[in-house]
Parts: C-alpha cells; structure tokens; sequence
C-alpha cells in the first residue's frame, strides 16, 4: 500500500527536521525523520493500526511517533493520507 502527504504534512516535516537540527543536532534530526518515514511505512502497510477518531470533524487517525501524531485518513483505495504531523503537546485542534 501507499502514504500521500498533504501539503500541510510536507511542510510539518520539515519544520521537524529544521527545528531537531538546531536543538538536537544533524544526525538526531536525520534519525527521527527517518523514524518518521518508517512510521508511515508501518500506517501504510497497517492502515487500521490506529483507531478512527470519530468526534474529530473530519474524523482521522491519529499514531503516535517519538514526540509527535500522525494524523492520517484511510481513503478508498486502502492508501493513507497524511494530514499533519503535529507534536502530541500541541494544541493541534485548534490550530489548522
């Protein structure tokens, strides 16, 4: 099976790159990143790993990976679709 990033999904990841290089240095950000890509692997080949949230509008998956959520939707197709990858502390729901 397949992974789409969003848009939104995109840019979160690198801000995630950018801001671990600054604060943990280059090899920490490269690991977690690719932690990051074998989470979305992992959801692609296991797409109901995660239990749909329902009282979320529109409802989504949410998998947590190190400090962050992967937020995801499964489409038609059995493919994922990253929405965002939001850090678990953040006020996610009320900052789109």
């Amino acid at each position: 099976m397949a992974y789409i990033l969003s848009n939104k999904a995109e840019e979160d990841i690198i801000a995630i790159f950018v801001t671990g290089a600054e604060q943990f240095g280059l090899i920490q950000a490269q690991r977690y990143h690719q932690q990051l890509t074998t989470t979305f692997e992992f959801l692609s080949d296991n797409p109901q790993a995660a239990p749909v949230r329902e009282e979320l509008i529109p409802p989504v998956r949410l998998h947590p990976v190190g400090s962050h959520l992967v937020i995801y939707q499964l489409e038609d197709d059995s493919s994922i679709f990253i929405v965002r990858v939001r850090h678990a502390h953040e006020d996610w729901l009320n900052n789109n």
